[in-house]
């Protein structure tokens, strides 16, 4: 009776599920110390200690590598893998997970998921790796000779074609009431595990036509969240849901609408399923609400995969204290006057470099202009030395999330090729020898390109090109992260590095002198409005900036950087809106983002989750204000268009 709560909708007899599909693979290892076999690392058994027989381990080679089978191509969510717990677990410090389909090099070049920078003895660390799509999971130390342990490897994800989840849907144990009730159709009906779509069937929630409805499920202890599923009713006004918010959190502030937000749902057919990647994001809460509007709330399936933790008890502000991990919370659903920022941590750090190129001093790498002209004097360049390095000395450690490079853009773009970015604590080899988060294959010049080193620990951050004589030129490096020990986000995460807007056409409510529209999209972060490249509006009521994409994109992150020598709370209450109307100017689209609070000068980044639309709209709604825009950048691909917009980029 077990297989009808398993969790899996698999419908054939002979079908069977693991929530762990690694259980099911072929496993390979480069080389076998003693009898610690490769099966051992996917038994199921997390003990740690080499006695108990349960970890696998290579001999002291150069480069080990250990291999997962999984017999066909799935889109993996999750890697956890158990660390040793006996005896020396610093040995796994600087393995990669590389998941695909090539078995090129035994499956080691193969794209990476992450970077295991440390793991305590005997822990378990999971990486998320967002859908990366592969047949083969592998583990590698690359770059020294080492024993590879692993004492277990588990892996989820769903097979490609696959409509059935391979993680086990959580919110199935949980608790849930909604603002309102329509009739019988009882909360309990998103979680039924029922996805039916037509309301006469008798599978979903559906609230009163209510202002701002919402729906909670309390898992009755706190998760990570890797992911929520949303069915839309299916007989009828799927638009309904246009707009809902996915917030995620321990507080119960606004009945847990104030939580953190990981994701807006911007349009979903008819009885149609919606999967959004919560990135790990904490709490024993899932929202769903409609905000600023009278609505029904219509939900006819809510399915959540993550892991739990340790933390069962909710605080009373806890979206305010929770640590903030990835890029799908870029800011808090609170009141104004909380503060959020999100800050480059590599302007407050020193840097040195190998050698010095005339003038171009390290320290223009961060002086937060990403002009990319030799001539403009914002870039650091060394001689032309075998394995050149720029190294940043953040003071103290933090946990990296991401680092922004910026090219050269007059010349000689194809000179950064190769160039590894290193994050550890060590200074052997200059810090060149600390672990490694990416490589960088390619960058068109004076481009910019954003890789996601998952949170790797170090103080020092270094660019280097190693194995041949070249220039190292950097015309910026932006990093984000935060300190350890501290909760407080202090970085953003990109999800792809082109600026759509760059063939855009802007326009906007009004024009403040000679303040123009394109100064926001001039590729230039210059915030003193006697710079020439902020665009400003009178003092209107409900001033606003519209963005023209000229086809419609999946928007995944807009940025905007503040006017810095003056009044940077003008922008206060703005709100992002993205969709394809123009009714109101566009200003009526469906809402990304709302800027709480930034600082003068600064940038911040807010995540749209692939949100539809060709036009993208800042507006100041329910006051006079003057909307000053001192840079807009977007990031997103076009629709039909299955690669990246613009040059190659690399996510890690």
């Amino acid at each position: 009776p077990e297989r009808a709560i398993d969790g899996n909708r698999a419908s054939n007899l002979g079908q069977r599920s693991y929530t762990n599909i690694a259980r099911g693979g072929n496993v390979i290892q480069s080389s076998l110390y003693e009898k610690e076999v490769p099966e051992r690392a996917i038994d199921g058994n997390r003990a740690s200690n080499l006695g108990q027989g349960s970890c696998s381990v290579t001999n002291n080679n150069f480069k080990p590598w250990w291999r997962l089978d999984l017999l066909k191509p799935y889109q993996i969510n999750t890697v956890t893998i158990t660390n040793r717990g006996d005896c020396c677990p610093e040995r796994i410090n600087g393995a990669e997970i590389r998941i695909g389909n090539s078995l090129n090099d035994n499956g080691n070049d193969n794209p990476r998921c992450a970077v295991i920078s440390f793991m305590a003895a005997g822990t378990s660390q999971t990486f998320v790796c967002n859908g990366m799509e592969g047949r083969y999971v592998n583990i590698v130390i690359p770059g020294r000779r080492e024993f590879l342990t692993l004492c277990e490897v588990e892996v989820t994800g769903q097979a490609l074609g696959n409509t059935a989840p391979t993680d086990t849907n959580i919110a199935r144990g949980g608790h849930v009431i909604q603002s309102s009730l329509y009739e019988e159709e009882v909360p309990e009906r998103a979680i039924d595990g029922n996805r039916a779509s037509n309301l006469g069937q008798g599978s979903c929630s559906v609230t009163n036509n209510n202002f701002k409805p919402w729906w909670r499920l309390d898992l009755l202890k706190t998760y990570q969240i890797n992911t929520v599923t949303i069915t839309n009713r299916g007989d009828c006004c799927p638009e309904r849901i246009n707009g809902a918010e996915i917030r995620i959190g321990n507080s119960l502030n606004d009945n847990g609408n104030d939580n953190p937000r990981c994701a807006v749902i911007s349009f979903m057919a008819a009885g149609t399923s919606q999967t959004f990647v919560c990135n790990g994001m904490e709490g024993r809460y899932v929202n769903i609400v409609i905000p600023g509007r009278r609505e029904f709330l219509t939900l006819c399936e809510v399915e959540v995969t993550g892991q739990a933790l340790g933390n069962t008890a909710p605080t009373a502000d806890s979206h305010i204290q929770s640590s903030i991990k990835y890029t799908d919370c870029l800011f808090f659903g609170g009141k104004f006057g909380q503060i959020n920022t999100y800050t480059n941590i590599a302007r407050g750090g020193n840097v040195i470099q190998s050698s010095l190129y005339e003038k171009e001093v390290p320290e223009r790498a961060i002086d937060g202009n990403r002009a990319s002209n030799l001539g403009q004097r914002s870039c650091s360049v060394t001689n032309n030395n075998f394995k050149p390095w720029w190294r940043l000395d953040l003071l103290k450690t933090y946990q990296i999330n991401t680092v922004t490079i910026t090219n050269r853009g007059d010349c000689c773009p194809e000179r950064i090729n190769g160039a590894e970015i290193r994050i550890g604590n060590s200074l052997n080899d200059n810090g060149n020898d600390n672990p490694r988060c990416a490589v960088i294959l390619f960058m068109a010049a004076g481009t910019s390109q954003t890789f996601v080193c998952n949170g790797m620990e170090g103080r020092y951050v270094n660019i280097v090109i190693p194995g041949r004589q070249e220039f190292l030129t950097l015309c910026e490096v932006e990093v984000t992260g935060q300190a350890l020990g501290n909760t407080a986000p202090t970085g953003d995460l990109y999800h792809l590095t082109w600026n759509v807007i760059q063939g855009g056409n802007v326009i906007q409510s009004s024009l403040y002198e000679k303040e123009v529209p394109e100064r926001a999209i001039d590729g230039n972060r210059a915030s003193n409005l006697g710079q020439r490249s902020c665009s400003v509006t009178n003092n209107n009521f409900k001033p606003w900036w519209r963005l023209d994409l000229l086809k419609t994109y999946q928007i995944n992150t807009v940025t905007i950087t503040n006017r810095g020598d003056c009044c940077p709370e003008r922008i206060n209450g703005a709100e992002i809106r993205i969709g394809n109307s123009l009714n109101d100017n566009g200003n009526d689209n469906p809402r990304c983002a709302v800027i709480l609070f930034m600082a003068a000068g600064t940038s911040q980044t807010f995540d749209c989750n692939g949100m539809e639309g060709r036009y993208v709209n800042i507006v100041i709604p329910g006051r006079r204000e003057f909307l000053t825009l001192c840079e807009v950048e977007v990031t997103g691909q076009a629709l039909g268009n299955t690669g990246p917009i613009g040059d190659l980029y690399h996510l890690t």
